[in-house]
């Protein structure tokens, strides 16, 4: 039993594919070598790691559940609206009147290096990637496997040749996996696409990245923020909380639309620079100001040690400390489309 648990640790360290660096200006999130939280101390390492995996303390989860809802994925989406269905885990597709996004990509059966071990998912997709409307652009947050799946860039790439827009230093990975239409962006940074009035930008998150032993932080993570006509959407990929919610409220707030990540928190010791809990999601939500948040990054696969259902109970709880309607922030099943449409008050 011990020795199981020396070597599931490890493989949760160790994986099998790494990334090569590339110099960048230096800055105040970028050394030269690393990328690093500005501010922020270093997230844990593998002796504490190791702490965590040996104290044995997860709520067991089921093998699986079914889906309970079938998904509306709209053939046209008007101006100043969007839809926005969610798939599973952190992916969600998002439509507006020109424009089909999907964020954080991931179909596998696992979110592993490999497909015989590692975290296996309780649900199916709520849509295939062949049932899915054409996807013209995908977003992807750091290249976490649970983030950035392999096999799930080769079939979208297979099948639409999507622009990918990433954070600095994951473009060589994303070539690896068939991409060929690929953005980098550094934190603030902007990319426009005219063609569907949208301009994407990466936002500071405060999380890390890694995907061999050597590689730790020699690639960036951020959010994403999605400006379409008169819509604002905000999709920040894992992250803890911090500062950066406020800054990214003062300098691009409010936000119509936001995707927070309520699930993989537990332990706090290990988990709280890198994984927010309900209560934060909540408190993120506040500070962007969003009017309308979506909870994400839960129910699919067993990351840490709460339960499935406890992000979902966790996230009532804190809407009711922070006196936030629940019709405000919503978690949502796997496969539930929800449409917005943004009034907008005519020039005189």
């Amino acid at each position: 039993m011990f020795a199981n648990k020396i070597i599931q640790t490890l493989f949760l360290f160790l994986f099998s594919i790494s990334c090569s660096s590339q110099p960048y200006p230096i800055t105040d999130h970028y050394n030269g070598k690393n990328f690093y939280n500005p501010g922020q101390p270093p997230v844990k390492g593998f002796l504490d790691l190791l702490k965590w995996q040996m104290a044995g303390s997860k709520t067991p989860w089921p093998e699986s559940r079914p889906l309970k809802t079938t998904p509306r994925i709209p053939e046209k989406v008007d101006k100043d609206s969007l839809s926005t269905t969610f798939i599973n885990h952190m992916t969600h597709l998002v439509q507006f009147e020109k424009l089909n996004l999907l964020t954080d990509p991931i179909f596998s059966q696992r979110a592993s290096p490999v497909s015989w071990a590692g975290p296996k998912r309780v649900h199916p997709p709520a849509v295939s990637i062949q049932n899915l409307p054409r996807i013209d652009v995908v977003i992807i947050s750091h290249n976490h496997y649970d983030h950035m799946d392999a096999s799930s860039i080769r079939e979208l790439t297979l099948k639409w040749n999507p622009l990918f827009i990433v954070p600095l230093a994951n473009a060589e990975l994303l070539k690896k996996f068939g991409a060929k239409n690929i953005i980098e962006l550094d934190w603030w940074q902007k990319h426009a696409l005219p063609e569907s009035d949208a301009v994407i930008t990466l936002v500071p998150t405060q999380h890390w990245c890694a995907r061999g032993l050597f590689d730790r932080n020699e690639s960036l993570w951020g959010g994403f923020v999605i400006q379409v006509q008169s819509l604002q959407v905000y999709f920040p990929g894992d992250t803890g909380y911090g500062e950066h919610f406020k800054i990214i409220g003062q300098k691009m707030g409010p936000m119509d639309l936001s995707f927070l990540p309520i699930g993989a928190y537990e332990p706090r010791w290990f988990m709280k620079e890198q994984h927010m809990n309900p209560d934060d999601a909540v408190l993120a939500h506040k500070d962007l100001p969003s009017k309308q948040s979506i909870g994400t990054h839960f129910r699919t696969f067993q990351l840490t040690d709460e339960g499935i259902d406890q992000p979902v109970i966790d996230l009532e709880i804190a809407l009711q400390k922070y006196n936030v309607s629940n019709q405000f922030f919503i978690a949502p099943e796997p496969g539930e489309t929800f449409e917005l449409k943004k009034t907008v008050k005519p020039t005189n």
